[in-house]
C-alpha cells in the first residue's frame, strides 16, 4: 500500500514507520520528510494530496496539538489552538483527502485517553479528543467507495523502562494504527491501553 504518514519522526510515528515500511510504501509528510505540509492549512493539505497523487491510507500521528494548563489559566487562544490542530486539521485531512484516496482506502486519526480519563491540565485537550472520536463514529459509515475511517486513542506513551499501569509504550500505541490500516474496521475508536 501507498501510505501517507504525518508525524513520522515523532515518538509514535517512528514506530509506525518502522512497522509498516518493510511491506508498504511510506510517504512521510509534515514539516520535514518526503512531502512538506502544514496540516493546519487546507491549501497546504490540498497541495500535499496533489503532489502525492492517489494513495491507499493516511495516518496522523502528530503530537503537540493542544494546550496543557490548569483550567483557570486557559485562554481563548489555548482552546482555539486545540480546536484547530487536534480537531479541524484532522477533519480537513479526511474532507480534502477523500477525492484522492483509492477505493477501500483508510484514514486513521489520533485522539487520546484524556477524553475518558481527564486530569486537571487536560480541559483544553480531552474535549477535542472526544470530538475526533465522535467525528469518526459519525462519518466513517458515510464515506463513499468503501473508504474506512478510524481513530486510535492511546493511553499516555512512555519509554519501555517506564511501562506500567495506565501507560503504554510507543510500539504498543503503534500497533493500534497498524490494526486500523491493515484491518477491516470502520468508524471505530481503537483504544490502546494497558
Amino acid at each position: 500500500m501507498k501510505i501517507i504518514l504525518l508525524g513520522a519522526s515523532g515518538i509514535i510515528g517512528s514506530e509506525i514507520d518502522k512497522a509498516l515500511s518493510p511491506n508498504h510504501e511510506i510517504i512521510r509528510s509534515g514539516r520535514n520528510g518526503d512531502v512538506k505540509v502544514d496540516y493546519t492549512d487546507t491549501q497546504s493539505v490540498k497541495a500535499m494530496f496533489e503532489q502525492v497523487g492517489k494513495f491507499d491510507a493516511l495516518i496522523t500521528a502528530i503530537g503537540r496539538d493542544s494546550a496543557f494548563k490548569p483550567y483557570e489559566d486557559l485562554t481563548d487562544e489555548d482552546f482555539d489552538y486545540g480546536f484547530q490542530r487536534k480537531f479541524m486539521a484532522q477533519v480537513n485531512l479526511v474532507r480534502v483527502g477523500t477525492p484522492y484516496i483509492n477505493d477501500a482506502g483508510s484514514f486513521t486519526l489520533s485522539s487520546g485517553y484524556l477524553s475518558d480519563y481527564p486530569y486537571p491540565a487536560s480541559a483544553a485537550t480531552g474535549p477535542f479528543n472526544a470530538a475526533v472520536d465522535s467525528f469518526v463514529r459519525t462519518v466513517g459509515p458515510l464515506l463513499p467507495r468503501g473508504i474506512r475511517l478510524n481513530v486510535v486513542s492511546p493511553a499516555p506513551v512512555v519509554s519501555p523502562e517506564q511501562s506500567g499501569r495506565g501507560v503504554v509504550t510507543a510500539s504498543q500505541a503503534a500497533a493500534g494504527y497498524i490494526q486500523s490500516v491493515e484491518g477491516t474496521m470502520n468508524g471505530e475508536v481503537l483504544c490502546v491501553g494497558p
